[in-house]
């Protein structure tokens, strides 16, 4: 088993429970008070922040390799049809040309493919479960708001209850209704954030992991392309280093030079 397969395998076990570890029912009709649920709102919208970058910043990352090894790519190219006219460096610039064409084509590809099923397609996973939150929390807000009115109601009908007894009992049960509804899914909302927030390690963990494999192996596959292309290159050996760009540097000045010596550049002086 190839080391690409192997790791979307291992990510896939990581995140195969989470559905159900976190999405139930709402449970049984447990009051709760509102600074308890206000303090778990909070920390949930903490979480939804940062999930939310993170999502981004996983979605970044993969565009910026593809754009690098496309950019390589492209400027292997151009660099041949540059210098085409000239002998010498052809051999190097084919060399180059088609290690940053297999990098873009095969090491690129191979990483895009297992950075989607180990880290993007997780973290979408997790964060695609806030809009459900989000829902529950907005329902919450309005079953508040029914029980406040359900209440009103009540009051009201009290105020009448000699024209009208029946009045009173059929308020009385809108409100059992109304709160019964209200504490139910504010109990599930306090029990389920928690889950929520703490599931996000068996989360972020295995994918962490496998974006630094993935990572490497993709830096190594492209490392062994580029091998091809440093016998083109001086060697160095620590201690001449120094002198060799001392030496690569005097060339390129040399050459300005010569460029700036040109009559048609003496012109713009």
């Amino acid at each position: 088993m190839s080391f690409w397969n192997s790791t979307k395998k291992t990510v896939s076990k990581a995140g195969s429970g989470l559905r159900g570890g976190i999405v139930g029912g709402s449970g049984g009709a447990l009051a709760s008070s509102d600074p308890e649920f206000n303090e778990q709102e909070q920390r949930y919208r903490n979480l939804e922040r940062r999930a939310m970058r993170l999502l981004q910043e996983t979605k970044d990352y993969r565009g910026s390799i593809a754009g690098m090894t496309t950019a390589q790519r492209a400027l292997a190219t151009n660099l041949t049809a540059f210098l085409l006219d000239v002998q010498r460096p052809q051999d190097y610039q084919a060399a180059y040309r088609q290690a940053a064409t297999n990098i873009d084509q095969t090491s690129q590809v191979q990483f895009d493919e297992v950075y989607v099923h180990t880290v993007l397609e997780p973290m979408a996973q997790y964060c695609g479960y806030l809009p459900e939150f989000n829902k529950a929390i907005k329902k919450r807000k309005a079953l508040h708001d029914d029980l406040e009115k359900a209440r009103k109601t009540l009051a009201k009908e009290q105020g009448k209850a000699a024209e009208d007894p029946m009045g009173v009992e059929r308020a009385e049960q809108d409100v059992q209704y109304a709160e019964s509804a209200y504490n139910a899914l504010n109990a599930a909302l306090i029990r389920e954030i928690p889950k929520l927030i703490n599931s996000r390690v068996y989360v972020v963990d295995p994918c962490f992991e496998a974006f630094v494999k993935s990572q490497l192996q993709f830096f190594k596959d492209s490392l062994q392309q580029m091998d091809s292309v440093t016998r083109f290159v001086p060697s160095q050996d620590g201690s001449g280093a120094s002198d060799d760009d001392r030496i690569l540097n005097e060339r390129v000045v040399g050459v300005m030079n010569q460029v700036r010596g040109l009559r048609i550049c003496s012109f713009n002086m």
